[in-house]
């Protein structure tokens, strides 16, 4: 059995009081913070660390991850206790049978409080307790809700959201073919079984950041995109995405759009999207990849309740050493109005994952340390003038 190691890589504490060291600063604060990291112990079990948790999320009452094993085989969704960090059971999934969901590649986790759970896998939304019973079901594409219908020519996209009491999702539609725009938002009351679409046109302009490999100039192979971000606050939609330094507030009920424009004095606040728009050519396309790598990336906004602050990642290509980009990352802390608090700049030897979450006052962000689950730990010290 695997031993459960502390192992502390790196702690600094730094301090600094910001005030209008950027113009969007509101307010000034003391700001200090030391990192560590830990394992997770998994006992006989390898905890599945193929898709770097992504498709994973943390419980109402912070004290359990639960991690779909995509792709795994067999699956299941395994359930990682943060307060002895350990992986305490899987919860068995089923291709076959009357609990089955429809393809061990599921895109999201959504964790209620009460312990019942959704699964998405962006056809189909799956409804279980936790013993792993399925306890309804529903296939976006069927139209199965009452409400406005799609026509044929438009789809349910990638990105989703689910409301913390699971009654309201909303997604993005647009066209079929990939590289079309996202047109509107598709908002799903699934308590009373009504879907209504409302277009957006703000959605258009990210095809700025948009770049398509092609098959002899007609087949869509591959594209590089600007990542979208979805968060749901009571009755307001959050969206931002990873090319502009900004917010959007969609609110669902007056059908009303406001955003915010920060400020970065890391970073640039968007990144140019100077490259080809289209080719067919499979080299070009990895130049365009790389370009992109290199520019300013504005992560995901998520809350941390202890410290009642939203926290972002940003990060931006520093130097190359080699063939090697070594990036500068940004932890920024915004308040309840999501007023810009404070930037950090991090360790230049911190890697910026792709999964991470605020708990008890700190931020874990995924580690993978010889196929082991790990976890570095931001822990944030704040306090105001």
């Amino acid at each position: 059995m695997r031993k459960l190691l502390y192992l502390t890589v790196l702690a600094g504490f730094f301090a600094c009081s910001e005030k209008d060291a950027a113009s969007d600063y509101d307010t000034s604060i003391n700001f200090s913070y030391s990192l560590d990291t830990v394992m997770v112990d998994s006992g006989d079990e390898f905890i599945y660390l193929n898709w770097n948790l992504y498709t994973s999320d943390l419980s109402a009452d912070e004290k359990y991850l639960y991690n779909f094993k995509t792709g795994g085989n067999p699956t299941g969704l395994e359930v990682i206790n943060l307060e002895n960090l350990k992986l305490e059971k899987v919860i068995p999934m089923s291709l076959d049978g009357p609990n089955s969901i429809r393809s061990p590649y599921i895109s999201n986790v959504y964790l209620l409080p009460d312990g019942t759970f959704y699964l998405s896998d962006n056809y189909e939304m799956y409804y279980f307790d936790q013993e792993g019973n399925k306890l309804s079901s529903f296939n976006y594409e069927k139209q199965e809700f009452e409400g406005e219908r799609l026509p044929e020519t438009q789809r349910i996209k990638f990105n989703e959201v689910l409301s913390k009491d699971g009654k309201t999702l909303v997604a993005l539609y647009g066209g079929q073919k990939m590289g079309d725009a996202v047109e509107g938002l598709a908002t799903f009351d699934l308590g009373n079984k009504r879907v209504s679409y409302t277009p957006l046109d703000l959605f258009h302009e990210l095809e700025k950041y948009q770049s398509i490999l092609y098959y002899e100039g007609v087949q869509p192979m591959s594209m590089a995109l600007a990542n979208i971000f979805l968060e749901l606050k009571n009755d307001t939609l959050l969206y931002s995405n990873s090319a502009q330094n900004k917010v959007f507030f969609y609110h669902l009920k007056t059908d009303s759009l406001s955003s915010k424009v920060f400020s970065s004095k890391y970073t640039t606040n968007e990144a140019p999207g100077n490259y080809q728009k289209r080719t067919d050519s499979e080299e070009e396309f990895r130049e365009i990849m790389q370009a992109k790598d290199q520019e300013a990336f504005y992560g995901q906004l998520f809350f941390d309740a202890k410290n009642k602050v939203h926290w972002r990642f940003s990060k931006e290509m520093d130097q190359m050493k080699g063939d090697t980009i070594q990036y500068k990352t940004v932890l920024t802390a915004f308040d309840s109005n999501f007023n810009q608090l404070h930037e950090e700049l991090l360790p230049s030897d911190f890697v910026l994952p792709d999964t991470y979450f605020a708990r008890e006052g700190m931020i874990y962000t995924f580690l993978n340390i010889d196929d082991e689950l790990a976890f570095v730990r931001i822990k944030p010290t704040i306090t105001y003038e």
